[in-house]
């Protein structure tokens, strides 16, 4: 075999450490394909929508009228001294786009099975993709709430600028540790795609989203800071209405974080190999 050939063939190794897995220079190396399957995914969700963007705008406002009617006429929930419309508005934002990147991040290797076989790429690109095309939602129900929170009376804040973007890049690093997670295994056991709906339900009930953390009983409270979406949707309010952070429920979700997002991109390194062929 010549040199020449030698230097034309790519050398596919296991990666087992932590760094290798992350392979962060490589992923920075795909960014521009990382933003065209983005891309990519927005062009197909809108392009036969007759209403396009207008869903977008829609469904957070219905959601929220009806949560209202609901829970907050009805049922008469706490709301931390809010009217009950924004205290929900502000935790559905970050909610529905999580809920969102994980459903798409979930599905997304196997609805790319066909490109695995023609060309090489870090595979943690597909997912990473998914997630990040659900970041135009979420930046226009994001617009939304600030005209429902501007009807109320409550502005935009200097707390905003920093506090917005390092919360939604938090929401990012903890959906694409969760879509890691459930795209590997949604591979393997097909299975998980139809359990994930149900998990998102529960998963949405058990997190004060309808409801004030005040209204469960304090012996039971500490499991719920054990919710990474708890202390992310805290801070998220924090942030929003200008209010004192809780900084250990802060920090436990940090920490839950941290540690979903490392051991799905661990997994996702050791059963990436098996892709190709299961698919």
């Amino acid at each position: 075999m010549s040199t020449a050939q030698v230097s034309d063939e790519i050398l596919i190794e296991s990666r087992a450490s932590l760094r290798q897995s992350l392979r962060l220079r490589e992923l920075w190396s795909y960014r521009e394909l990382i933003y065209f399957l983005s891309l990519r995914d927005i062009k197909v969700r809108y392009k036969q929508a007759v209403f396009g963007v207008a869903w977008v705008i829609a469904q957070p406002l219905f959601t929220v009228l009806t949560y209202t009617f609901l829970f907050g006429k009805v049922a008469k929930m706490a709301s931390d001294g809010l009217p009950y419309s924004v205290f929900v508005f502000s935790a559905l934002v970050p909610w529905t786009y999580f809920t969102s990147a994980i459903n798409k991040g979930s599905m997304s290797l196997v609805g790319s099975g066909a490109l695995f076989s023609k060309v090489y790429f870090p595979r943690l690109v597909i997912p990473l993709a998914a997630v990040m095309s659900g970041l135009l939602d979420y930046a226009i129900s994001f617009l939304c709430m600030v005209l429902v929170l501007a009807y109320y009376g409550i502005y935009p804040q200097w707390e905003w600028i920093l506090g917005v973007p390092a919360v939604t890049l938090w929401i990012f690093i903890l959906s694409s540790g969760v879509s890691f997670w459930l795209g590997a295994l949604n591979v393997k056991y097909r299975d998980v795609g139809h359990i994930i709906p149900f998990i998102v339900q529960i998963w949405m009930f058990t997190t004060p989203i309808l409801y004030s953390i005040s209204v469960i009983p304090e012996r039971f409270q500490m499991w719920v800071r054990l919710n990474p979406m708890f202390g992310l949707i805290e801070a998220y309010r924090s942030v929003i209405f200008s209010r004192d952070i809780d900084w250990l429920s802060v920090n436990v979700s940090l920490a839950l974080t941290l540690v979903v997002f490392l051991s799905g991109t661990v997994y996702f390194a050791k059963t990436e190999r098996s892709f190709a062929d299961i698919i």
